[in-house]
């Protein structure tokens, strides 16, 4: 079986013996340092103990049907384990996947009723992933059970990100609330850097969308560190562990390890946040300068909001000032990034009405000073921070 094509009637069999099961990869957070949840990975396990990968026999399950009948015998065995796992963190988030042909099926959404009504598991224990492939050209049937997936409290994930051609226009039709970045480009991010600039740039959309981020096949420390910094929310990989049965995972979780973490991804993630709202306000300003009033309803639709507490930036160090006792270095913040909103707005207002250019030219020098008096203080807490890293504190 190890050296030619797996039949149908041999996938079959093995799910009627009991054959399959689910291996869990553990999923860190860059913040914490710690196991926030993990991936089910189904595995064959052969009489003899040897193991098959899901690359050898998914895809004939999948053009013959049978991965509908796979899902529907070993969800039940996945909430199961979710159970298990949650005795131990009640709080873990278990992702799985599914195929276009079950999003199709009303019986995914009908078991996961079911076990969410029973209060077997919340709906933030589990997490489904699908690939751009599955939804492309998503059919209302799969548009209406992903959405009713979302209304269960349930999360989406776009497995493999970056791989496929349509992936933008998907994220920007579908309810994902976080994108996985392909494990290929990740792993090439040490050898060509188009790769490490595709996932930069992948971070950022991600950033600027409110989408979560999670990369996996990280296989050393460098890349580690390296998506840390840049602002990822998560990571899964060989450097952390491979995927293990449920009683070595929860073994793991018990032990309560932690990876290296950091703040300053959040840090620059909220940064990037901040200065893409001054980059819209000095866009808006502009394209209202240059367009006559009666064409400014056709200019494109943006998701400007000028209060400071709906700034990622406000929300951060406000966040760690708390966390640092109130540190005076973290408030140092607060009034320049107050004042910038407050003149952002005053600045969008004179020229919705009007004002003249003098006016403007003001609006514009207050909001760009105190832009820049922002950074400073964000570049004085970038500093300390890479320099308590340089001096080992980290």
């Amino acid at each position: 079986m190890h050296d030619v094509d797996i039949q149908i009637k041999e996938i079959e069999r093995a799910l009627h013996n009991e054959e399959f099961r689910f291996y869990f990869q553990p999923k860190v957070s860059f913040v914490t340092g710690k196991i926030l949840g993990g991936e089910a990975l189904l595995r064959w396990i052969l009489p003899d103990g040897s193991v098959i990968m899901p690359d050898r026999f998914l895809p004939q399950a999948e053009k013959s049907g049978l991965i509908t009948d796979i899902t529907a015998v070993m969800l039940p065995s996945l909430i199961e384990e979710i159970e298990a796992i949650r005795s131990i963190r009640p709080d873990v988030q278990v992702a799985f996947n599914v195929s276009a042909l079950d999003l199709h099926s009303p019986y995914l959404i009908k078991m996961l009723r079911s076990f969410i009504g029973a209060r077997r598991i919340d709906p933030g224990n589990l997490q489904i992933e699908i690939t751009e492939s599955a939804v492309v050209e998503a059919s209302q049937r799969i548009q209406a059970t992903l959405n009713e997936l979302v209304e269960l409290g349930i999360e989406i994930v776009m497995d493999d990100f970056g791989t496929g051609y349509s992936s933008l226009d998907v994220l920007s039709r579908l309810p994902f609330s976080a994108i996985k970045l392909d494990q290929g480009v990740v792993r090439r991010m040490s050898e060509d850097a188009k790769n490490t600039q595709i996932v930069r740039s992948s971070l950022s959309m991600a950033r600027e969308l409110s989408i979560k981020t999670v990369a996996e096949g990280v296989e050393t420390k460098g890349v580690y560190v390296y998506l840390m910094a840049s602002g990822c929310d998560a990571v899964q990989g060989f450097w952390i562990s491979r995927p293990i049965p449920c009683n070595d995972f929860i073994s793991l979780l018990e032990e309560n390890r932690k990876w290296p973490s950091s703040s300053l991804g959040l840090l620059y993630t909220a940064w990037m946040n901040h200065n893409s709202y001054r980059n819209q306000v000095l866009d808006s300003v502009y394209a209202l300068a240059l367009t006559e009033k009666e064409e400014w309803n056709h200019l494109p639709k943006t998701d400007l909001v000028h209060s400071p507490a709906r700034c990622r930036l406000g929300g951060w160090y406000l966040s760690e000032a708390r966390g640092n006792g109130g540190s005076a270095q973290f408030k140092l913040l607060e009034a320049p990034h107050r004042y910038m909103h407050a003149a952002g707005e005053t600045l969008v207002n004179a020229a919705l009405d009007g004002g003249s250019p003098d006016d403007i030219r003001q609006a514009i020098k207050a909001f760009i000073d105190y832009s820049e008096a922002v950074d400073a203080e964000v570049g004085n807490i970038v500093e300390r921070w890479l320099g308590e890293a340089l001096d080992g504190e980290e």
